[in-house]
């Protein structure tokens, strides 16, 4: 008994030594797992691994540092059959903004993939108002939702497109950011 006594103590206090060196709130960025790490945004391309990143760890700290200030989303709203579709311009922020919805997409979702998330073309270009240099990538998707613990009726939605992502790079801390995200309209 007095053995059994020993041994529980000595695993309590390497588990308490070993505690003490793990950070909840910093996650892994380097080792096996299925979390990847968090990329500098040095160039478009990082920016879009980090918003993938994201999307699929629900992490909405990092999809805000993936938008601009003047981040703008933009969609087409297919209304009734027949009555054609009309352009939506969400902001990046306020009620009802691409922040806002996101979060509550992240609350609603236990599981998000961005199974496919290709590159299809990449673009630079010059702003003609300030002279930024700015980035285009063309992006092919497939969106998965799915809430397993059946919080909302334990709902799956789907999502295949293209979606046009326009980057700017930030004169604060020289980071890339998208500036506008469009789904393309459909045909």
């Amino acid at each position: 008994m007095r053995r059994k006594f020993c041994l529980l103590s000595f695993i309590f206090s390497l588990s308490v030594i070993w505690s003490g060196c793990f950070n909840p709130f910093s996650p892994s960025v380097v080792g096996p797992g299925t979390i990847k790490p968090i990329a500098l945004q040095t160039d478009p391309d990082s920016v879009l691994h980090n918003f993938k990143y994201a999307y699929e760890n629900r992490d909405s700290i990092v999809y805000e540092n993936c938008l601009d200030q003047d981040f703008i989303f933009i969609y087409w709203d297919q209304s009734e059959v027949g009555e054609g579709e009309t352009e939506q311009r969400i902001p990046r922020d306020g009620k009802g903004g691409d922040l806002y919805v996101t979060k509550a997409l992240f609350r609603a979702f236990d599981d998000i993939r961005l199974e496919t998330w290709r590159v299809t073309s990449a673009t630079d270009s010059v702003d003609s108002v300030q002279g930024d240099t700015l980035k285009v990538r063309n992006v092919n998707f497939q969106l998965s939702l799915r809430d397993t613990d059946g919080d909302y009726d334990y709902q799956h939605l789907e999502a295949t497109g293209f979606a046009e992502f326009l980057f700017k790079k930030s004169k604060e801390d020289n980071l890339w950011r998208i500036i506008r995200w469009t789904d393309n309209k459909p045909i």
